[in-house]
């Protein structure tokens, strides 16, 4: 075996190794790590990190945290010109979630976004990290639920259209409909409006035409 064979050898062995990152990130999205061989107070110079979509001001955006551990590939098996492959588990840092049919995104503060592939249980999550409000696809059962630990608010610039092939029901401790012109109400059969303590009309003035 020549000598350049064994240099070469040893090159290819060393191309990907782990390493932590140290700092994250500068404006064109990369962050420095410290590799296995390097003392407390050494870092690399900024690598860059791959992502499955890039472009200007668009792409798959997702950086790394201080002492997350990555894999890290050398272009040629040169060190100076680095790249980010992607994040590591470890016992320090490991997966979100224990159950492999979960797909799941989870933000460091503790946004998730999961796909459940439950069988028979599948939904779509998507929940802050107060866990009060969510919104849950629920494949088996066919619907979608959106809940709100305060207010929900919907606002259109445009028309605002809720319809339904079924019942529609509102209930609140008030409930308040106006409009800055005209409010119609019409019922296909007929109109029921119950007030145990009376109904008051348009201020006691009432007009049936």
């Amino acid at each position: 075996m020549t000598a350049a064979y064994q240099r070469a050898s040893l090159a290819i062995q060393h191309s990907i190794v782990p390493a932590k990152v140290t700092k994250s990130y500068d404006e064109l999205g990369r962050v420095k790590v410290r590799f296995p061989w390097m003392d407390e107070k050494q870092e690399s110079d900024w690598i860059i990190i791959t992502s499955p979509m890039t472009g200007k001001e668009r792409g798959l955006f997702f950086m790394p945290e201080e002492n997350d551990q990555v894999l890290v590939a050398y272009a040629h098996s040169h060190v100076e010109r680095s790249y980010i492959l992607g994040g590591l588990w470890s016992d320090a840092n490991k997966p979100p979630a224990k159950d492999r049919v979960k797909r799941i995104i989870k933000s460091v503060s503790g946004h998730v976004i999961t796909l459940d592939d439950t069988k028979d249980s599948e939904t779509i999550s998507i929940v802050d990290k107060s866990g009060k409000n969510k919104i849950v696809l629920d494949a088996k059962n066919n619907t979608v639920t959106i809940e709100s630990g305060g207010d929900l608010t919907i606002q259109s610039k445009g028309n605002l259209s809720l319809k339904s092939d079924k019942d529609i029901s509102i209930k609140g401790t008030n409930v308040t409909i106006e409009a800055q012109q005209k409010v119609t109400a019409k019922g296909g059969t007929e109109m029921a409006l119950n007030g145990p303590s009376g109904v008051k009309i348009n201020d006691g003035a009432l007009e049936v035409v």
